[in-house]
């Protein structure tokens, strides 16, 4: 399994644009490693979630998504669900897909992404319908996309809508895609240990860095997830953690809080970041 971090920033990315904290002035200046766009990844050829700065990051990674056809959404967040993007994409003149098994868009999500994209669309005059498949998804309710199988998970995150998380596997490899939640529904805790799944690669959300945990992580509810995840025999000595969706929020620039959080044996990731597992 092949996880590519597109982008792993929050919504308003680091440096936000408009901000004037120490923090984003301090990006501005240091710029590498320490941008980060707004989430999103793609794990073999299959997307999660579509950033508004998806182009750039293409550009920027030398990533083809032409070939990519399946694109799974976590919640409707406008970070997340890029409604233009996949207008462009369903139109004849803007994407031309010769492959014939690629015509068609299978997009993965739940009624709130489906609503978006319907709405975007409907705006649309030079849209063309018949190359998307909407797929609705519900926790806890496995499918497959490509060559994957994802299992939907109850996130803790955009309460007025079924925010999810996912288990992916590939045959070979199982990963946790903890992204865009809180500290996790002991629902979806439950699910975990009684279809005894073990984890290879986690992968969790860390916006809140060293601030108190709310809709998003931070680092001590990523401590706490892994205590969580050790004590239900989740995880092993060999399983890798990684750290997402980091923000400005809590005032250090990411080079500081990587090395903080490789204290506890965590990675943080950035813009581009490849892991394979």
């Amino acid at each position: 399994m092949e996880i590519r971090y597109l982008v792993t920033g929050g919504a308003e990315g680091f440096p936000s644009i408009f901000c004037q904290c120490d923090a984003c002035r301090k990006v501005r200046t240091l710029l590498g490693k320490n941008v980060k766009m707004r989430s999103c990844t793609l794990v073999d050829q299959v997307m999660i979630d579509l950033s508004p700065d998806i182009f750039s990051q293409c550009i920027n990674n030398h990533v083809d998504l032409s070939e990519v056809n399946h694109v799974v959404f976590t919640h409707s967040h406008s970070d997340h669900l890029n409604t233009t993007e996949i207008c462009f994409r369903l139109r004849e003149l803007a994407s031309v897909i010769r492959k014939k098994d690629k015509k068609v868009m299978e997009i993965y999500g739940n009624d709130a992404v489906q609503n978006g994209i319907m709405e975007m669309v409907a705006k649309d005059p030079h849209v063309d319908l018949t190359r998307m498949k909407f797929h609705r998804i519900r926790k806890f309710e496995p499918f497959q996309a490509g060559n994957l199988k994802f299992i939907p998970l109850k996130a803790y995150h955009k309460l007025d809508e079924e925010a999810l998380i996912f288990v992916i596997e590939d045959g070979r490899s199982t990963m946790l895609y903890a992204n865009d939640t809180g500290a996790l529904p002991d629902e979806t805790l439950d699910f975990i240990e009684q279809q005894n799944i073990k984890f290879d690669i986690v992968s969790m959300d860390t916006c809140r860095g060293t601030l108190d945990g709310d809709t998003h992580m931070g680092i001590r509810e990523n401590v706490e997830l892994r205590e969580k995840l050790r004590r239900m025999h989740a995880v092993t000595p060999d399983t890798e953690y990684y750290l997402n969706h980091y923000s400005h929020m809590c005032g250090m620039i990411p080079q500081e809080y990587e090395r903080l959080v490789g204290q506890e044996g965590f990675l943080l990731t950035y813009d581009g970041l490849s892991v394979t597992v």
